[in-house]
């Protein structure tokens, strides 16, 4: 007789899961320090993690200055 626990299919959980959060700066700056210190703990190779994180943030700041550079072009 088989006693271990039964796993939820694929599609229940995935239904239950929260929904996606909305991508922040701070969300992006946050996940940043975590990997940064899993780095620093001795796991050099989520690296590419920490990188892509980097790009990330760099890409999400020039948006933000770049809407808000369209919008002061616009209100003049």
């Amino acid at each position: 007789m088989n006693v271990a626990p039964r796993r939820k299919p694929v599609a229940q959980m995935a239904a239950s899961a929260p929904h996606n959060k909305e991508v922040t700066l701070e969300r992006l700056l946050g996940a940043q320090k975590k990997v940064a210190r899993i780095i620093a703990a001795g796991n050099p190779q989520y690296l590419p993690i920490f990188q892509r994180l980097t790009k990330e943030v760099a890409n999400f700041q020039q948006k933000e200055d770049d809407l808000q550079m369209a919008l002061k072009l616009a209100a003049q």
